[in-house]
């Protein structure tokens, strides 16, 4: 497995002008929000370091625009390219993961908070509570987030169709029928504190 990943502070940012292309940064122009703008930066920052890093191509040679199905595309001088990859962001924080060997890539970050008991049963199954604590749940969330970024669906399932036990994604419902059109394939989470106070997950696989 060939997984690069690249977090970035969002408080050091290079100016938008430097990185964007005359497409992302029409597009950058219409987030109105300054909150939503720097995320929305950030990501792109860390993707373009990555594929820069492997292709050696300018940062406004790589193109990552919005699609309407929700999931960004991604160019390079000018073509689509193959790679596979996924952004997430939280609290100051951004991170991209780019592959050239997987199919299918989803990534999550998010602060270890404490959450309500009453979250915790209406976003996950019995069955996924298999510890507790402020990490455990974190790190379940993000898990959940990132095979929903492979599944490529959005928000549009049910929490309780898609759990994961144990570091092992199981599907249900729509979810399962999401997963088998991606032809069922076999999935690997990888969950750590890569950013202290920050649970990580890379959900990868062929």
């Amino acid at each position: 497995m060939s997984c690069q990943i690249k977090a970035v502070d969002l408080n050091r940012l290079p100016p938008a002008d430097e990185i964007l292309s005359q497409r992302e940064a029409a597009f950058f122009q219409t987030l109105r929000f300054p909150k939503r703008r720097v995320e929305w930066l950030g990501g792109r920052f860390a993707l373009k370091e990555l594929v820069r890093a492997n292709c050696g191509v300018p940062y406004r040679e790589i193109e990552i625009l919005p699609q309407p199905s929700g999931k960004p595309s991604l160019c390079v001088g000018g073509k689509e390219s193959l790679l596979a990859f996924s952004l997430t962001h939280s609290h100051g924080w951004a991170a991209a993961a780019v592959s050239a060997d997987e199919r299918f890539v989803g990534i999550d970050l998010e602060k270890i908070e404490h959450r309500l008991d009453a979250w915790a049963k209406d976003f996950f199954h019995p069955s996924e509570l298999t510890g507790s604590g402020d990490a455990f749940l974190t790190a379940l969330w993000t898990q959940k987030e990132a095979v929903v970024k492979v599944l490529g669906t959005g928000l549009s399932l049910n929490s309780y169709e898609v759990r994961c036990i144990d570091g092992k994604p199981f599907f249900f419902g729509r979810a399962q029928a999401a997963y088998a059109r991606l032809g069922n394939p076999a999935l690997t989470l990888q969950t750590d504190e890569r950013i202290p106070g920050f649970m990580f997950t890379l959900a990868h696989g062929h």
